[in-house]
C-alpha cells in the first residue's frame, strides 16, 4: 500500500488511463525508474530535468559532435582566420544570451551555468560565482587546446555581453579560463 496526495493520485490515474496502463503498472514503472535513477546516483527529478534540458537544447538547434572533431576544427578555423573565428564564437554567445532573454528566462546566468554543467561533461572544472552585480567563471580542462580555450572564452564573453555584463578581468591559458564581469548600467557604464 502506498500513500499519496489525492491530487497526485488523481493525476497519475488519469495519465495511466490515457496511456492504456493500469494504475498498478504505472506506479510500478515509476518506482522502477526511481530505483534505476538512484543506482545511477541521480534523483528522478535530476533525470527529468536533464531530459528537459536536452530537449530544449535540441530544439534550439544544438547538436552533439565528437570532442576531438570540435577541438580540431576549432583549431583549423582559428589558424585559418583568427579574427573571423573569434567574431563568430562571440556572436554565438550573444545569440545564446538573447535566446534566454527572448524566452523570458528569469535568471539567464543560472540557466547557462546549468546547461554548461550538463553538456560540458568534458570539462571537469566549472565554477560560476556571483557577488552583487558581478559574476566570475573559472573553467579548467586539461583536454582543451589553446585555440579552443581562447574560442570558448570568447563565447563566454559573448554571453556576458548579451546579458548586459562588461568583462573586468580575463585570464586565458591552455585549458584554463578565469573571467570576471560586472553588470553594465543602462547607460553603458559598469556598476
Amino acid at each position: 500500500m502506498l500513500a499519496a496526495r489525492d491530487d497526485l493520485a488523481d493525476k497519475i490515474g488519469k495519465i495511466a488511463a490515457t496511456r492504456g496502463f493500469t494504475l498498478f503498472s504505472m506506479l510500478n514503472d515509476l518506482i522502477d525508474l526511481a530505483v534505476k535513477a538512484d543506482s545511477l546516483g541521480i534523483s528522478l527529478k535530476e533525470a527529468v530535468d536533464s531530459y528537459a534540458l536536452a530537449k530544449e537544447v535540441r530544439d534550439a538547434s544544438f547538436t552533439l559532435v565528437l570532442e576531438s572533431l570540435l577541438y580540431e576544427t576549432a583549431e583549423i578555423a582559428y589558424d585559418s582566420d583568427k579574427e573571423k573565428t573569434l567574431k563568430t564564437w562571440f556572436e554565438a554567445g550573444v545569440w545564446i544570451a538573447q535566446r534566454y532573454i527572448a524566452r523570458g528566462v528569469k535568471d539567464p546566468l543560472a540557466a547557462y551555468e546549468r546547461e554548461l554543467k550538463v553538456f560540458g561533461w568534458n570539462i571537469p572544472g566549472i565554477t560560476m560565482q556571483r557577488s552583487g552585480e558581478g559574476v566570475s567563471f573559472r573553467i579548467l580542462s586539461p583536454r582543451f587546446s589553446e585555440a579552443y580555450t581562447i574560442l570558448l572564452n570568447r563565447y563566454l564573453e559573448g554571453i556576458l555581453s548579451g546579458l548586459g555584463y562588461e568583462v573586468t578581468f580575463n585570464e586565458v591559458g591552455r585549458g584554463n579560463i578565469r573571467l570576471e564581469a560586472v553588470k553594465r548600467e543602462q547607460n553603458g557604464n559598469s556598476r
